[in-house]
């Protein structure tokens, strides 16, 4: 009788298994398509201001800039320069007024008892008319 001979059983210990390194490397590869554009989205420049004196705050005048682009959100609206607006108006008048203009800042003054969404509607539609600079401005006493 003829007698089978037997394969070494370690033969098969001698191949890589490669499936873990696959798995990995699949796995931070779509890690990194899905964070690489919150990486590279810039968001908004914060400018903290600076303040000369002793006094942080800035004290009120009767007098308003003519010149200064402004949004105050109340609860009626948004009203531009004092001039009450829909959504739509404001954003063609936002157009209109700063196509003429050489410095691009909008200061948006909301009022106290608003809710932030209107705050950042405001400034959504300043920044989509072409401001190139935004102010936030809290208005003591309300």
């Amino acid at each position: 009788m003829a007698r089978k001979q037997r394969k070494n059983r370690s033969e098969g210990l001698n191949e890589a298994n490669i499936t873990p390194l696959a798995d990995v490397t699949t796995t931070l590869i779509v890690v990194f398509l899905i964070t690489m554009p919150a990486l590279m989205w810039s968001g908004f420049d914060v400018n903290q201001a600076e303040t000369g004196g002793e006094s942080p705050q800035v004290q009120p005048t009767d007098k308003l800039d003519d010149d200064l682009l402004t949004i105050a959100v109340t609860e009626a609206g948004l009203k531009l320069n004092g001039k009450l607006l829909s959504d739509e108006g404001l954003a063609e008048a936002m157009t209109r007024e700063l196509a003429g203009r050489q410095d691009r800042t909008v200061v948006i003054v909301p009022e106290d008892q608003v809710i932030l969404g209107r705050v950042v509607t405001a400034l959504d539609i300043a920044k989509a008319s072409g401001a190139e600079s935004l102010a936030l401005l809290n208005r003591i006493g309300g």
